[in-house]
């Protein structure tokens, strides 16, 4: 009965901050309904074929959420495994969890061949009259990490060892989380921010290289600029509504801002790449390297995980690309499979 009162009272605090919905994402939504031991039930059946022996926890909270839900397929094992967690795409306005049983199988399988956990999340997705903006995603992401530590013993996760892997919008949240200052509140009012949220590595496939969308023409397609990239070609190709949902804005007069300006820093990973970073594997298959022409070309061009690579290597950090149509490949074979499994051991 305590639990329910404090949802209703949250509901309608939330409800009453209207003028204050960026401050939605720092407040207590991620609270759990109760503190101390994750009650946990398997699910039956398991979301891939696998031969190997594995327990499947389905829907579990970080959050009051209905998005606030992640699943755990747990190889049986009598010591703490290392964990993988997936991050699903989808342009921050769709996508779910359940996305990777079956573009990741074969991974999935080898990870719990190997001993391997994986953990695949959900989000609260960007809506129409967005007024948080994409931080309410990507807090979400390292919300349900700080939680999945929180309940590590539980789960039987060796926290010391978790790699964060998304394609797409989950990429370029795995690498915005990754990429972070750790996010660890030792006065925080939950255990649970406590947890830290520094990683043993980063796999970022189809991702963009940061979210400060507005400046792409200079810091992912400069190259382009004799053909004519300005700021304008990237807000036609982007879409004005989209740039409105992203930084949860009505109109586009407050794009430029202060207030926005700060914003569009905070979600800046590529700023955030220094040598004390996690090692990251960025790879882009099939996408034309040629001056984008449509939305989905200037989000998945092969220059953003080439903008990665290149600042990683000019700070001195562990950077595995694979990006073909630019002839870059530092890999030497290594999969992504190989590169978690090495990093997993390190």
């Amino acid at each position: 009965m305590k639990n329910i009162v404090c949802l209703l009272f949250l509901l309608s605090f939330f409800a009453a901050c209207t003028n204050n919905e960026h401050l939605l994402d720092e407040l207590d939504l991620y609270q759990l309904p109760a503190q101390g031991s994750l009650e946990l039930i398997p699910t039956a059946r398991l979301p891939v074929t696998t031969s190997s022996e594995a327990t499947f926890y389905e829907d579990l909270p970080y959050g009051f959420d209905e998005r606030h839900r992640y699943d755990l397929l747990a190889p049986v094992s009598d010591k703490p495994t290392p964990l993988v967690i997936y991050i699903h795409g989808g342009g921050f306005t769709g996508g779910d969890k359940t996305k990777a049983y079956q573009k990741e199988e074969a991974l999935i399988n080898s990870l719990l061949d190997n001993k391997i956990a994986f953990a695949s999340i959900n989000y609260r997705l960007l809506e129409e009259n967005e007024s948080i903006g994409v931080k309410k995603c990507l807090n979400d992401s390292r919300r349900a990490l700080q939680v999945i530590r929180h309940y590590a013993n539980d789960l039987n996760i060796d926290k010391e060892k978790i790699i964060l892997m998304g394609g797409s919008a989950g990429a370029g949240t795995s690498l915005w989380i990754g990429l972070n200052d750790d996010f660890a509140n030792e006065n925080g009012p939950y255990e649970f921010l406590k947890e830290s949220t520094k990683v043993k590595g980063i796999v970022a496939t189809n991702t963009q290289s940061t979210y400060d969308v507005v400046d792409w023409h200079t810091t992912v397609f400069s190259e382009y600029e004799e053909e004519g990239m300005t700021q304008d070609t990237i807000v036609s190709l982007v879409g004005e509504g989209t740039l409105l949902k992203f930084y949860g804005l009505s109109s586009m007069e407050e794009l430029d801002s202060p207030e926005v300006e700060a914003y569009r820093q905070t979600v800046d990973m590529l700023d955030l790449i220094d040598s004390n970073d996690p090692e990251i594997y960025v790879t882009r298959a099939s996408a034309p390297y040629r001056f984008p022409e449509h939305k989905s070309a200037v989000q998945h061009h092969p220059l953003h995980a080439n903008a990665i690579y290149q600042k990683a290597n000019e700070k001195g950090l562990a950077c595995v690309a694979v990006i073909p149509q630019m002839n870059i490949d530092n890999s030497n074979g290594e999969t992504v499979l190989q590169f978690i499994l090495r990093k997993m051991t390190q």
